[in-house]
């Protein structure tokens, strides 16, 4: 065999099948097709054999139990605590607007980019903005629907139960106070943060 047709060889060598021959997902024939052209080609012989080197190293790696590695009890919360400690700078109003201008700097290379097809694309944003807008306000119009559905039925009950009790006036107007108060609480703590 002479250089010129070792080139050839190893320009139509089926080198994706040498993987799929190690483990075991060839067919019969396909497997005996490559059993033969191995046996006339080095280049996948040697491509065999260091798959098989590959695959024996991997597999010897894994096997083996490190001994001496053991890690501490909290190392998971020290991993955590440390990981949310090194987070600088995201929470600084100064990065702000840098981080507006290198969007804008972006948004203006796209359009450059883009040329001729800005006009096709902005078509296409605008088309599926509207069907977003669309979806979003027959959503927003169902949950509205339900909601006063809702109060006109709680309305209705509670018309009835509120005229017709003294308690259940004290108990609605309890209800109503200690809500507010949560409420406010939860304001309170919102504006601490």
């Amino acid at each position: 065999m002479n250089l010129q047709s070792e080139k050839l060889e190893g320009i139509c060598c089926p080198r994706e099948e040498v993987v799929a021959y190690l483990d075991g997902e060839l067919s019969p024939r396909e497997e005996m097709d490559l059993d033969m052209h191995m046996a006339n080609c080095k280049i996948c012989s040697d491509e065999l054999n260091a798959q098989k080197m590959v695959s024996t190293s991997l597999e010897i790696f894994l096997d083996e139990e490190p001994d001496d590695l053991e890690l501490p009890e909290n190392f998971t919360k020290v991993i955590k605590a440390k990981a949310e400690s090194d987070v600088s700078g995201l929470r600084e109003s100064k990065e702000r607007p840098l981080a507006f201008f290198i969007s804008a700097v972006l948004i203006l290379l796209v359009v450059i980019g883009l040329g001729t097809e800005l006009e096709t694309v902005w078509f296409a944003v605008d088309k599926f903005t509207n069907q977003f807008l669309a979806v979003g306000g027959f959503i927003w119009h169902t949950i509205h629907n339900v909601a006063l559905g809702f109060a006109v039925i709680l309305r209705a009950l509670s018309h009835h139960f509120v005229y017709s009790s003294a308690l259940s006036l004290f108990f609605i107007l309890a209800f109503l106070a200690m809500m507010f108060l949560v409420l406010s609480r939860m304001v309170l703590r919102f504006n601490r943060s």
